[in-house]
């Protein structure tokens, strides 16, 4: 049987994990990728290309807060930077400030339904990119 989390303890882990961002020795970042979206953070990174890489603030979210199935937080807004290559943002990984990887995500334009959206998902080596929202959800049941 499936695990089920109060909306107490899906807002605790959600916070949990987000607040790990911020621990480390530099800032937390994140990194968006093109190509096929690993199995999960310990997987590797290999023929992907890393797209953008951006440094979060701290700290990178605010409070988690209770939503139908779970609990979410929103992250504080992100500098924009420019793009180190160029292709098609489809996915992005989570870094602490140790560069520990922690969580994956999608990627989508702001007409998607990613856990990140930006302001394009074609993406010209050189050129700003934005993060429009990030969202991490904590389900409370799977």
């Amino acid at each position: 049987m499936a695990l089920k989390f109060s909306d107490s303890a899906a807002i605790a882990a959600c916070n949990a994990i987000v607040d790990a961002l911020d621990t480390g020795t530099g800032s937390g970042s994140i990194e968006i990728y093109n190509g096929s979206r690993p199995a999960n953070p310990s997987v590797a990174i290999s023929s992907q290309t890393k797209l953008v890489d951006f440094v979060l603030p701290e700290p990178a979210f605010g409070n988690a807060a209770a939503v139908s199935g779970g609990a979410t937080a929103t992250a504080n807004a992100v500098t924009p930077v420019n793009a180190v290559a160029a292709g098609t943002a489809s996915w992005f990984r989570a870094f602490d400030g140790d560069n520990n990887a922690l969580f994956d995500g999608d990627v989508t334009d702001t007409t998607g339904s990613g856990d990140m959206k930006v302001s394009s998902t074609t993406i010209v080596n050189g050129i700003e990119v934005s993060i429009v929202s990030f969202t991490f959800t904590q389900p409370k049941g799977w």
